[in-house]
């Protein structure tokens, strides 16, 4: 799945979307990439009026214009007055932004098509509180929220679900129409967090079926051992090890195991997934790397390049879906 306001880089975006994104890089091309965290500066604080600004800055256009023309007092006094307001409005909306610390925390490991919650702290040093902010990449934002004076408030944007892989985030806008909505004040945000997406599990047994025929003994007994013990299935047990033989007699799954007592030390075998294409042998190992885990076995982990021993506890597991969710992929750039 792909996000409707994250997407990757590709020829399909719009010739204007391009056109803003190299304005955007124009304008903010002396300002250097943020990291972890960013301090909102006067040198990268924009204003500009909101419709309503626009529309009040024609209304006393037209005052003023009144007023000349009948020399009119009051209506001097009023237009000016309307200034003054404005003015003012400028200086409060520019100065919510000002002084702000924005700093990324670490953005949660989601499956495949699930939401992405990206956490984002506000700290404020100044001594005064800030109304009205909000986080914004591409067309999602965050409710308006507020950071207390000299607190911290922690922002979360939600995203929407990506396909396996790492990804690194488009440019973040912080924005502001505090207090009278005539002014927006912005800020261009370069904060990096690596977005991690694991495989969607999938259980590899509601996905095979049997031949019929009783598997060949285990390629890994030399001669000399014991022979393979039949037991029951147990979720995480390799396909390859299933006896669909007996499948076909009873209805019930069994699986062989070496006698040799390394029974509970699993390996979850990249050959030995049901499945032609690369994704879908990586879901099923997912769901293999949970269901080992959960009861609580002590297993490992083959993939092509790469071979992770028997472990248990969930640093192992997490490991275990680090290492599907990165194979054979890069970095993933996105774009708003």
């Amino acid at each position: 799945m792909r996000p409707d306001s994250v997407t990757q880089a590709g020829p399909s975006r719009s010739r204007s979307a391009r056109l803003r994104d190299d304005a955007i890089r124009w304008i903010t091309r002396r300002h250097s990439d943020d990291g972890e965290q960013a301090r909102m500066g006067r040198d990268r604080i924009y204003i500009l009026p909101t419709r309503a600004g626009y529309t009040l800055l024609g209304i006393i256009l037209v005052m003023l214009l009144g007023s000349i023309n009948y020399s009119n007092n009051m209506a001097f006094l009023l237009t000016f007055l309307l200034v003054g307001i404005g003015h003012n409005a400028m200086w409060y909306t520019h100065r919510n932004l000002l002084g702000l610390q924005v700093s990324t925390l670490p953005v949660p490991p989601v499956f495949a098509g699930q939401p992405i919650v990206l956490p984002v702290r506000l700290t404020e040093t100044a001594g005064r509180a800030r109304e009205a902010l909000t986080l914004r990449i591409g067309h999602r934002a965050t409710a308006p929220f507020a950071v207390p004076d000299r607190g911290t408030q922690t922002a979360r944007l939600e995203l929407a679900g990506l396909a396996r892989g790492v990804y690194r985030l488009p440019r973040q806008r912080l924005d502001t129409r505090y207090p009278l909505g005539i002014l927006e004040a912005w800020s261009w945000l370069t904060l990096n967090p690596e977005i991690v997406v694991y495989p969607a599990p999938v259980d590899p047994g509601q996905t095979t079926g049997g031949s019929g025929e009783e598997d060949a003994p285990s390629r890994d007994r030399r001669e000399g051992e014991a022979p393979d013990q039949i037991r029951p299935y147990r979720p995480g047990d390799p396909p390859g090890r299933i006896v669909w033989k007996a499948f076909a007699r009873s209805g019930k799954l069994h699986v062989r195991e070496a006698s040799s007592g390394q029974g509970d030390r699993l390996w979850l075998e990249w050959e030995a997934m049901p499945a032609s294409d690369t994704e879908t042998r990586l879901s099923m190992l997912c769901h293999q790397v949970l269901a080992a885990h959960a009861e609580g076995r002590a297993f490992g982990l083959r993939l092509p390049d790469q071979t992770l021993d028997p472990a248990q506890g969930p640093a192992h597991r997490d490991h275990c879906l680090q290492a599907l969710a990165r194979f054979r992929t890069d970095v993933i750039e996105l774009v708003s």
